[in-house]
């Protein structure tokens, strides 16, 4: 009954174009595309707020990604990109240099914590989380295809509010007041037709990350990730086949919110957020888009993973999967996500923009 409940609202939002501002017009031109959110969570309530991006104001092929969102149980999340060129406008070109900043901001009071290991227990502990993260990334495309992107981030962490008796405690690593400063190195090959709503191509991506002791942080870890993804039509042509694989692990003195994780709105839709963590993790999720009317859109899913203190470890036994099904609302510069997800745990929903990869 939830899961209806959320999938009206999310239908209704559809109904409303004059709160949707769109320019149909060459992508170099100006346009602006504006979402008005209103939607249920089972873990945050009812969500309100909105999401708009404006591109080539400046005429600079910029774009800017701002994002206010709230909720009655407590959550609030404020996000702004600024990226020159604009991430579709540089898709599939030669560029000598593309500028991103982000800042993001988000307050969670009902965050979750399930100790490490793929065999964590449930349990329904809840604490505050307040989150701010910085990251600017510079990067070059040495082909229309292959892409090198050096960035420097740094992410403070506020936990607080547990009771005794709980997993966590201040003795967590993560927990109270902590911060990571981190400098990334990724290549990437990218020969997909759209940098946010693909139908054909290939995405294989490589990531090393260092985080240092420096900006007052105390953390030191090497973090390498491995996703590749693919898209092809199928013999309808607006029908979308979309796989991933993805693979990461840590090594060194890192909190808990920056393991390699199993359960979210982006990893496995079936499990509450962070529901498994370890040093190590793998993921592979299948999905299959094809219209509906309008600007809406379907999505069928399946995702599985699991994680390892270390990927030496690596094994096909106790991977955790879970299925579903969702709806898109297509914009010109970015897409609305709502997903349910199912597994032996329960339902989840999620309500979110862009695709899940």
């Amino acid at each position: 009954m939830k899961g209806m409940k959320a999938a009206v609202l999310f239908l209704g939002l559809g109904l409303w174009p004059y709160l949707i501002a769109q320019e149909a017009v060459d992508e170099r031109k100006r346009s602006l595309s504006a979402f008005p959110i209103l939607m249920y969570d089972m873990d945050i309530g009812l969500g309100f707020g909105g999401k708009a991006i404006l591109k080539n104001a400046l005429k600079m092929n910029e774009s800017f990604d701002m994002m206010l969102f709230g909720s009655t149980r407590g959550e609030q999340r404020y996000t702004f990109i600024f990226s020159m060129p604009d991430f579709e406008i540089r898709q599939g070109t030669a560029y000598a240099l593309a500028f991103d900043v982000k800042l993001d901001w988000n307050k969670l009071l009902n965050s979750n914590y399930f100790g490490t290991g793929n065999h964590s227990d449930n349990n329904e502990d809840q604490f505050p989380r307040e989150m701010t993260k910085v990251k600017l990334t510079l990067g070059h495309a040495f082909t229309t295809r292959l892409i090198g992107e050096l960035w420097a981030r740094y992410a403070h962490y506020s936990v607080y509010g547990f009771k005794p008796g709980w997993i966590i405690d201040d003795d967590t690593p993560g927990a109270g007041q902590s911060g990571v400063s981190a400098l990334s190195l990724r290549f990437r090959f990218d020969s997909r037709d759209s940098s946010f709503n693909p139908k054909k191509g290939i995405r294989a991506e490589l990531q090393a990350e260092k985080a240092l002791k420096m900006l007052g942080t105390d953390y030191d870890f090497w973090k390498t990730r491995l996703e590749f993804s693919v898209y092809h039509r199928s013999f309808f042509r607006s029908h979308i086949f979309a796989y991933r694989l993805w693979t990461q692990h840590l090594d060194g003195n890192a909190p808990y919110w920056e393991l390699s994780m199993v359960g979210d709105g982006r990893t496995a839709r079936g499990f509450k957020s962070e529901r498994f963590i370890d040093n190590a993790m793998m993921l592979a999720s299948i999905e299959y888009r094809f219209p509906i009317f309008w600007h809406f859109g379907g999505v069928l899913f399946t995702d599985a993973g699991r994680v390892w203190s270390s990927l030496s470890k690596f094994s096909f036994n106790d991977w955790h999967a879970n299925w579903g099904w969702g709806l898109r609302y297509h914009l010109k510069n970015f897409v609305v996500r709502f997903d349910m997800g199912m597994s032996v745990e329960g339902m989840r929903i999620f309500f979110n923009f862009g695709h899940v990869f």
